[in-house]
């Protein structure tokens, strides 16, 4: 279980640029828990998981793992349990190193490269087979060359070859073309259905959140506005969900970017 208690975040703080993106922030993700989280941009989706993984530490509030508090530990000393993906697909892994070193890097959780074994590959192929892109048999490739799509797969496999107590998902689709995205958000399900991961992924497509996952959660200005279970979310339209947004917020969701289908 992670809680997250009173955690306010505060950008550019006595400025006129002075933006809260966190607003004394409450939430319990229980062990099992596959979180759809949406919301305009701008409303604290991706500084919330930033804080999670260790790459920003918030002004005020605690996170809570497993009973121990990780507020203040590095996003280094967090990677070994806490696996991120982020929309742009070159981030994530080396590009001038292969395949394989990429995967061996993540399995030996980033120790430097002794020696890959056959046993070692045979592993990785075995993994990289499920992603159905030929990857298996292009291991001596350096992972530059690979296409987006490519690389977000390979991403996916080398934050789960060890199954991490929490996956964070920054919109990891959103730079894909659609058959791409599909693939990977199917891949992304059963990759989490299998190792039942404890997962948090930010969307901006409302039918994926309603379709996926175990809870939908809806942010506005670095608030938890809406916390929808899994009949729940279920039984919602995107105009459902658009009109509960109105009635926590008396405002529209007419962020461009959230796509209504």
């Amino acid at each position: 279980m992670i809680e997250i208690r009173n955690m306010t975040k505060i950008f550019n703080e006595g400025t006129v640029n002075e933006k809260t993106a966190l607003d004394d922030l409450n939430l319990t993700i229980n062990d099992g828990d596959f979180i759809c989280m949406i919301g305009a941009n701008g409303s604290g989706k991706s500084t919330l998981l930033n804080c999670l993984s260790g790459a920003i530490i918030p002004e005020k509030g605690n996170i809570i793992m497993d009973g121990k508090d990780i507020t203040l530990l590095t996003q280094h000393e967090r990677a070994h349990e806490i696996g991120h993906l982020f929309q742009d697909p070159m981030a994530g892994t080396a590009p001038h190193m292969t395949i394989e070193e990429n995967l061996a890097l993540a399995a030996k959780n980033g120790s430097w490269l002794s020696k890959i074994s056959e046993s070692d590959r045979s592993f990785f192929r075995e993994k990289l087979k499920k992603l159905d892109m030929d990857l298996e048999n292009r291991l001596k490739m350096e992972v530059g060359v690979l296409s987006g799509g490519m690389r977000q797969a390979l991403t996916l496999i080398m934050n789960t070859i060890k199954t991490p107590k929490l996956l964070l998902l920054d919109e990891h689709t959103a730079a894909l073309d659609p058959e791409t995205a599909d693939k990977v958000l199917k891949l992304t399900k059963e990759t989490v259905d299998e190792k039942n991961i404890t997962c948090v992924m930010i969307t901006h497509n409302m039918q994926t959140a309603i379709d996926m996952g175990n809870r939908l959660i809806m942010m506005n200005e670095g608030k938890i506005i809406l916390d929808l279970n899994k009949e729940e979310k279920e039984k919602m339209s995107i105009d459902e969900l658009r009109d509960l947004f109105r009635l926590n917020t008396s405002s529209q969701l007419d962020d461009d970017r959230m796509i209504l289908l």
